[in-house]
């Protein structure tokens, strides 16, 4: 195991890493994308340990990178599928606790359960877990598709006059969930509005008599990006009924695919695969006992 800034020529040894994990474990599908890893690989204030195999080939890497939200490290690992069950894991996984300034967390793009019983063992609790979906947009819709729109719904897209309105349910969906980011518009708009792959013809708002504003869905290139309605709608398959508009909208501008990340604690997957998604793995983080509140 040795100790390097990750080397330009490795770069592309822990991309054919990445890929590899990501087609054995599933999991988030931009985890082996070159813009990904080298956020989390290569960048500023990161360090890494490597392993090679006796044929001089990568066969696991581990980073430690500061963490902006923090100011503590966040440690990943990726271990070659072929070469597990030797303790390798293990060694990653102590030398970034070791490494890593305080507080700590251990992000995971492919959680597998031999990884969530090794963190376990190192003390450390499961913070947040998302399951990765995924639906084929080439193949006949669902059997079971969304309901009909409530009486009266009128749908208006994204544009620069119905961005307040979007931000605004957004707001009222989502304010009372707990780690509720309390973005001001102009933040939770841009970061939409500047993100090259944002599709606002595939976002879409519904209105309802007598309620206004009660729903929403933003799409990025491949991407259910996010989906809301307001509590005094909830109930009434407008969830269902975005989410099919949104799809419908890819379909037709010929996307074959559709991914969605949903809180492993949201009842929502329910829906998502009632609509036609399947599990592509699950996405977590991990903290020490004592970090956990």
């Amino acid at each position: 195991m040795t100790y390097p800034v990750l080397a330009e020529g490795e770069f592309g040894e822990l991309v054919a890493l990445a890929t590899r994990c990501l087609g054995a474990d599933g999991g988030l599908p931009l985890a082996d994308e070159p813009s990904f890893l080298r956020r989390r690989w290569a960048a500023a204030g990161v360090i890494t340990a490597t392993v090679r195999g006796a044929d001089g080939g990568l066969v696991a890497a581990g980073s430690v990178r500061p963490s902006p939200s923090d100011g503590g490290s966040i440690v990943t690992g990726l271990v070659d599928p072929a070469a597990r069950g030797r303790g390798i894991g293990s060694r990653l996984l102590d030398w970034g606790l070791t490494e890593s300034g305080r507080p700590v967390t251990v992000e995971t793009e492919s959680l597998t359960a031999a990884a969530e019983g090794l963190y376990q063992s190192r003390g450390l609790r499961q913070v947040f877990a998302e399951t990765v979906m995924r639906i084929d947009l080439t193949a006949p819709p669902a059997a079971a598709p969304p309901g009909p729109w409530p009486v009266g719904a009128i749908l208006s897209g994204w544009s620069d006059a119905t961005a307040e309105r979007f931000f605004a349910v957004y707001e009222a969906a989502f304010r009372e969930r707990p780690g509720f980011p309390g973005w001001t518009a102009q933040e939770w708009i841009g970061g939409l509005a500047e993100d090259d792959e944002f599709r606002p013809g595939w976002s879409v708002l519904v209105e309802l008599p007598g309620l206004g504003d009660v729903g929403f869905v933003t799409a990025t290139v491949g991407w259910i990006d996010q989906v809301g309605v307001s509590p005094a709608a909830r109930g009434t398959g407008l969830g269902a009924a975005l989410i099919g508009e949104s799809l419908a909208r890819m379909r037709a501008d010929g996307a074959a695919e559709a991914w969605l990340n949903v809180n492993v604690d949201n009842p929502a997957d329910r829906l998502y695969r009632r609509l036609g998604f399947d599990d592509r793995g699950r996405r977590a983080r991990f903290q020490p006992n004592a970090l956990v509140r």
